[in-house]
Formats: structure tokens, C-alpha cells, sequence
């Protein structure tokens, strides 16, 4: 494997891992198979299942839940993994001495100390079952001035928040306008203090102007921890990063699907919903610890058929995907291609039996708004 070192801004150091190092070490050698295994949890009149918040959770007392966040009300569901069934619900107040403003996005720390980012604002807000407040944290600007942007824990693109030795890993949205533009910051829970790591700004696009860089798709990107380092995939690269705890260390691999010849970052300026359906890129990226493999989401090239509604397409994750599977050193294993109008690929989950995506999709034709559906896929090796 060949590494070479280059300079970049702010005088750092990127190790660049050559092209076809890692990529051509057991490639096509694994596959996902559908397995018999379905999940289906009833959704009341009241709950959506367009979701951009999503995560398995188990108790102290190794009592399994799927949780999501009902989207546009402030009420996180829990459903029992083995029953499937709704087992509460914690519904935090908007306003008033237990208010936490409009939520999009939580992390479950332990079953009485859960996370909510908030819509809009640089808080967080730390509550237990009972919706009661047990701390808020403030991150608009780190302890020595600087701004920093928006952040929501979420799924759909999945950023979900990191703790790790009493400090919370967020990733702030970019600010151009700044010399200092991390891609990610900590809060101390303790002490509350907001410090970024500039060891690793934001990716530079010098060929798109100030225009272009409005239309916010740059800042489109997943992160996931692999208990020892983080792992960015930003949706219009083939590489990925690879970054310390500390993001003082970051390593660029390449890693490209095969559905995929190019990707580019849009350069026009009015960028319509019907042409970010057609665009090929990249899309999420979780780290699978039972298994010690990666999920890289891909999205080839599509045209968009008549009559199909552009937004409603995007939510549901676009026509068709592949995913990238990947062994524990960004390894290519192989890599497996959806069908169209089937799956939810903003919706999967990661289970000690195998992988869940959501059978969810509005285009579907066993789709139903009464139910929220999964199927398992199990990581297999080739004949």
C-alpha cells in the first residue's frame, strides 16, 4: 500500500492512501441476501413515516427498542424490537420553564439522559423519561469566539452525536465565512465548554463561487465511529476520510462503486428537486460492529420518470441504490444493487443478526401509511 503526505490548508497533513490499495484487496467477494426476517411496526393517524431520526436503543436491562422521532412534533416513540409493538412515548414540551423549542434529532445516552438538538438554534437539551430538563448546552460559539453553525442529530443523513470520555462529537454546519471551518467540535457535559478541531476543516471546492456554494449540497455528509476513529463520507467524493478521536490525524482512502463512472458537485445555481433525484452520488455511511464491516449508500445516475413527485422521491431516498460493502480496513467486499421503488435507503439499521432496511417506500406497491416495514439482510459470502 502506498501512503504519500501533501500539504493543505492551514498547514496540515493529509495521509492519502493510494487508489487501488485498499480497493483491490477481496473485492466482489460478499454480497447482502434478503433473508425471511420482517419487522413491521404499526403507525397510529397521528405518526409519519417519514423519518429523519432513527435509532436502535437497548436498556439496562437488555430490553430492545427501535426508537424514531414522530418528524414535525416534539415526541420520541419507542417500540419493543421483539413485539413490535409502541411501548411509550417521552413527549417534551416546547415552551415555558420545560420547553426545548421544535426537535429534529436526538441521541440516547442511557434511558434517563437523552439528548435533543434543537431546530434552528445552537442548543442541545439533556432530558430524562419524563421529559423533565436536566441540562441545556449552548455550542453558537467555541470558548475562544469563534462561530459555529447548525447541528442535528439525525439518521437520515446520518450524523448521529458521538460521546466519548464526557464530551459530545457534533459536526456544525460549514461557514465559508470563516478561516476556521471545522467539520467537527466537542461540548464538555461537565464543564460545558465548546471547543472545534481544526485539525480537519471542511473539504475546499475552489471551482464552484460563492453562488453555487449557497445551494448547501456541499455540506451533505455522513460520519460514523468505529470505536476508534471516525469515518466521513461527504456525498459528492469518492473518498472518504478516516479521522483520530481528536481529528489531528486524517487519512483520505478511495473508495468508488462500480454503478458510479464520476461524481461532481452541482455547479448550477438553481438547483431543482427533480435534478437532485437524477445526480449520481454518495450517501451514508454506518459501521456494522458485529460484524466489523461498513455500509458506503451509492446512488447511480437516473432519469426521473413523468409524474413522480421530486420532493417526496428525495425523502424516501431516491429510485434505486447500491451499498458498498466494506471489511473492517475499507476493504472493498463487494457491492449489491437495490431495485428500483423498493427500499428506504435514508432508513436502516444495524441489529447483532444482520442489516434492516425499510420496506418503506411511498413508491412501493406493498407500501401502507399504517405500518413502518423492515426487512433483514443478511452479509454473505459468494460461491
Amino acid at each position: 500500500m502506498k501512503t504519500v503526505r501533501i500539504i493543505v490548508p492551514l498547514g496540515l497533513f493529509f495521509a492519502l492512501v493510494s487508489c487501488c490499495g485498499r480497493q483491490g484487496v477481496k473485492q466482489e467477494t460478499y454480497g447482502l441476501v434478503k433473508s425471511e426476517a420482517t419487522l413491521s411496526f404499526p403507525l397510529d393517524d397521528r405518526t409519519k413515516n417519514f423519518i429523519l431520526a432513527l435509532f436502535p436503543y437497548t436498556d439496562e436491562d437488555g430490553t430492545e427498542y427501535l426508537t424514531f422521532q414522530n418528524q414535525g412534533r416534539n415526541e420520541l416513540l419507542f417500540y419493543k424490537m421483539n413485539t413490535q409493538q409502541l411501548a411509550f412515548k417521552i413527549n417534551p414540551e416546547l415552551q415555558g420553564n420545560q420547553g426545548v423549542g421544535r426537535t429534529i434529532g436526538y441521541y440516547i445516552h442511557n434511558s434517563d439522559s437523552i439528548f435533543l438538538t434543537s431546530a434552528g438554534t445552537g442548543r442541545i437539551t439533556l432530558i430524562d423519561r419524563d421529559a423533565r430538563i436536566k441540562d441545556r448546552f449552548r455550542f453558537s460559539r467555541t470558548d475562544n469566539g469563534a462561530p459555529l453553525q447548525l447541528y442535528n442529530s439525525i439518521t437520515s443523513t446520518y450524523k448521529p452525536m458521538v460521546v466519548l470520555d464526557n464530551k459530545m462529537y457534533i459536526c456544525p454546519e460549514p461557514n465559508r465565512g470563516e478561516k476556521i471551518n471545522p467539520v467537527c467540535a466537542t461540548i464538555h457535559l461537565s464543564s460545558h465548554s465548546v471547543q472545534a478541531l481544526p485539525g480537519f476543516p471542511y473539504p475546499v471546492y475552489p471551482e464552484l463561487d460563492k453562488k453555487a456554494r449557497s445551494t448547501g449540497v456541499e455540506m451533505e455528509f455522513s460520519r460514523c465511529y468505529n470505536g476508534r476513529q471516525f469515518i466521513y463520507s461527504f456525498f459528492y467524493e469518492e473518498d472518504v476520510y478516516v479521522t483520530s478521536s481528536d481529528h489531528t490525524s486524517v487519512e483520505r482512502v478511495r473508495i468508488k462503486s462500480k454503478y458510479i463512472n464520476r461524481v461532481n458537485l452541482p455547479e448550477e445555481y438553481n438547483l431543482t428537486m427533480e435534478k437532485l433525484c437524477e445526480l449520481p452520488k454518495y450517501g451514508n455511511l454506518l459501521y456494522d460492529p458485529y460484524r466489523e464491516v461498513y455500509y458506503r449508500i451509492a446512488y447511480p445516475g437516473t432519469e426521473l420518470e413523468k409524474g413522480v413527485r421530486a420532493m417526496e422521491l428525495l425523502q424516501y431516498g431516491r429510485r434505486n441504490f447500491s451499498i458498498i460493502l466494506l471489511d473492517k480496513d475499507l476493504h472493498i467486499l463487494g457491492e449489491t444493487l437495490f431495485p428500483d421503488y423498493t427500499y428506504n435507503s435514508t432508513l436502516l439499521f444495524i441489529r447483532e443478526d444482520g442489516l434492516y432496511l425499510s420496506a418503506s417506500h411511498f413508491m412501493n406497491p406493498e407500501f401502507s401509511d399504517d405500518l413502518l416495514v423492515f426487512h433483514r439482510f443478511d452479509l454473505v459470502k459468494k460461491e
